[in-house]
This record gives C-alpha cells, structure tokens and sequence, in this order.
C-alpha cells in the first residue's frame, strides 16, 4: 500500500537550509527499489492487529504504522542528504496474517540485497515472524556460515505455543522452529523481560532452548552490568536483528499498547542497548512493535516510537 498523500507533515524552518531540515522534508515516498543502495533506511509498514486478536489482546496497532508517520514528521534530521525513504504499508487482507507475513518477509529481502537497512513499523508483534524470515532467507543465499542473533528488547518473551495459528506471543518460538528444522545458528536475547509477565513454563522452555535474558529489575537497578550482558550476547553473533516491543516501556510513556507495563524500563535504557548494537556493526535490521494509537495518551507513545526509529536513522546514516 503505498504512502498517503499528505501524510509526512510538520515544522519548517527552512525551505533551503538542509542543515535546518527536519523528517517529513527529507523522506522519499514510494520509491522504486533500485533507488535504494547501501545505508539507505528504509521504512515498511506492518499494518496488521490479527496477530494480537488471536493472542486475545487490545486490537487497533493496525493504525500505528500512518499514526507514526502522522506523529515524527518535525523530528529533526540529521543523516546524509537523499538517504531516508518510506515504502509505505504491507496489510493484513481480512485475518491471513500468514500471506501479509510472507510479503514482509519478500520485502526485507530486497532490501538486505541492495544492502540497505530496514525499519519496520508495527502493527503486534506477529511483524518479527516475517521480518526474520525475511533476514534469514538472505542470509541464507549470501552467508556460508552465520548465526542471527535476536536481540528482543520486550517485557514478554513472545515463545508461546501456537497449535491453533500463529500470533503475536509467538514469533520467536516459530522462528526457533524453523531454524532447528534448517539447522541454523540461532541466538535469542530479551532485555527488560517482566518475569511476572512470563510463566515458569514459558522460562523453562526458553531456557531450555538456550535463550537468555535481562530482566527490567535488572536493567532498572544496573544498567551498566545489563549492558554487558548484552555486549557479551553480540560478541558471539555474526549479526544481530533488534525488535522491540513497545509494552517493553513503563506505561507512564508508553500506554498505547496491547499489554501496558507497570514496571517497564526507561527509553534511554532501550536507547543505550540500541547504541551499543549499532557500534558493534552487527545490526542487519530493526523494528518497532505493538504502537496502538487508540490507547496513546498525547501522543507519548508514538514520541517513543520516533526517539527510537530516530536513533536508528542517525546510527544508519551518519
């Protein structure tokens, strides 16, 4: 779906001064795939809420994708000239998630070809499962050995079973599934996981599979040591896909979303991890997950949305 006419708007403080530019003057919409070449980033839009309806959440991030858009356009721009393009949307047509996953999945691909750097925009967090099959299908094709490291910045570890159908507590148990059946290396992190949101069984499974995890106590009372654990978890990569899942922050900056935190982390925690990875020269790709605009209070969840993707933009292109 492409993008909206009108939709990138804001603040101008400049016509002519490219120093005084801010988002919405600098994107390019709709762009032909051989535009994009190496370090351009690229936004997708994930546009689909069938994922956290089948997993019996608060439906409506569907919207976050335009929502985003609507709320970042005065963010300040500060990357090379003719670099930052939008895509536009991929949607869920009625409930096959699957076939809307498969062309996110298609998507990634060329982009990772003309070794450009995605940002997804969500939508639940089903939009990982595509997304990562997106990145493995090139690494696949491009790398004779690798092993994709998923650094899950998120309060819930997203491993539940998924008999009936695939959804958005479920992406990183189908991914580790499919990478078991192909014989793939496979490393999993989640940093500011809420224990009280995951159960004993879901912590054994996880453990059991070798992921690891920092929890939010951890990452809100020792910042510093949680870094290192994940500087240690990267070392061992040879490249790393970073999600994170808005619910992963305190409600008190990030209520729209499906499951609100009560004990989330801070921004400038998930923003440190972010910096870390980026130095590191691993970070294929990244996404931006579960942004519901009908639940956002002032905007402050979409602000969130934008620091991030913002931080992302800057580490990309400078």
């Amino acid at each position: 779906m492409p993008v909206k006419d009108g939709i990138w708007s804001g603040r101008i403080d400049s016509a002519t001064d490219e120093s005084q530019f801010r988002l919405h003057q600098v994107v390019k919409c709709n762009p032909e795939l051989n535009q994009l070449k190496k370090d351009h980033v690229a936004i997708i839009g994930f546009a689909s809420d069938e994922g956290v309806r089948r997993n019996k959440g608060r439906v409506g991030a569907s919207d976050g994708p335009d929502y985003f858009r609507k709320a970042i356009g005065s963010l300040c721009y500060h990357g090379e000239k003719d670099s930052f393009f939008d895509l536009g949307n991929i949607e869920v047509v009625g409930q096959n998630l699957e076939k809307a996953q498969s062309n996110l999945a298609v998507t990634i691909g060329q982009l990772l070809a003309a070794k450009a750097k995605p940002f997804v925009i969500g939508g639940g967090h089903e939009t990982a499962f595509g997304h990562l099959m997106g990145i493995l299908n090139h690494l696949k094709k491009t790398e004779a050995e690798f092993s994709l490291g998923i650094l899950n910045i998120d309060a819930h570890l997203d491993m539940r079973a998924y008999d009936s159908g695939a959804h958005s507590g479920s992406w990183a148990l189908q991914v580790f599934d499919y990478c078991n059946e192909q014989n793939l290396r496979l490393g999993y992190h989640a940093f500011g996981l809420n224990e009280d949101n995951n159960t004993r069984f879901l912590l054994d499974k996880a453990r059991s599979m070798g992921a690891d995890w920092t929890t939010n106590s951890h990452v809100l009372t020792s910042l510093d040591s949680s870094l290192d654990r994940v500087k240690a978890f990267i070392e061992k990569q040879t490249h790393i896909y970073c999600t994170i899942c808005l619910d992963v922050f305190d409600a008190t900056i990030a209520p729209g979303v499906s499951a609100p935190a009560w004990n989330g982390i801070r921004i400038q925690d998930a923003l440190s991890i972010l910096k870390v990875t980026q130095e590191s020269g691993k970070l294929i790709s990244m996404d931006v997950c579960e942004l519901n605009p009908i639940f956002d209070q002032e905007g402050k969840t979409a602000r969130v949305a934008g620091s991030l993707f913002n931080a992302y933009l800057k580490g990309s292109t400078a």
